[in-house]
């Protein structure tokens, strides 16, 4: 079975391809052209996504579900429930199956501590276990002054290939015994 795993944001759409527990393709998307309106950013990013599943055919999209509450506003839902609306449609028209599931869900399934950590420490986490599981090399950027740069960063990757990863036995805490 193909499928896709998805971290999405007004920002930056993370994906990852898989082929049931085989980690096949992934990356992240931008808009195309800068200075765009929140919504035409994830316009961009949807039409770019299409283009992907067009070419793997997934059958399954697990994507990272909108929180009921965010500490940044409601804002942040409103835009948020923008992209996910979005991806729905994306994937009815190609017929995929949307699963989601929660942060604290994956996190906690993939052995991601979610104690008190703020959200930097969250996002190294993700990267390093991504790297750890599978083998890669994603970018874990620093500033000059050695903070955290997401902006710079592959969090969005390694938070697509996790979301999907986390719903696998193989790959679930305490699984997980090597390639």
């Amino acid at each position: 079975m193909i499928a896709i795993g998805l971290d999405l944001s007004t920002s930056c759409f993370g994906w990852s391809i898989w082929d049931d527990d085989k980690l096949m393709d992934y990356g992240k998307l931008k808009p195309l052209v800068g200075n765009l309106e929140w919504r035409e950013r994830v316009e961009d990013m949807i039409v770019q996504l299409h283009d992907i599943m067009k070419k793997y055919k997934p059958v399954e999209a697990y994507v990272e579900d909108v929180p009921l509450f965010a500490s940044k506003g409601k804002n942040i839902l409103v835009q948020l429930g923008f992209v996910q609306g979005s991806l729905d449609g994306l994937c009815v028209s190609h017929k995929v199956h949307m699963n989601f599931v929660a942060v604290g869900t994956w996190r906690k399934n993939i052995g991601i501590s979610t104690g008190e950590k703020d959200r930097d420490s969250k996002k190294i986490a993700s990267l390093e276990k991504a790297n750890e599981l599978f083998g890669l090399n994603l970018n874990i950027a620093h500033t000059r002054t050695g903070k955290y740069c997401s902006e710079r960063s592959d969090d969005d990757i390694s938070d697509s290939i996790l979301v999907y990863a986390s719903t696998r036995d193989k790959y679930k805490s305490g699984k997980y015994f090597g390639r």
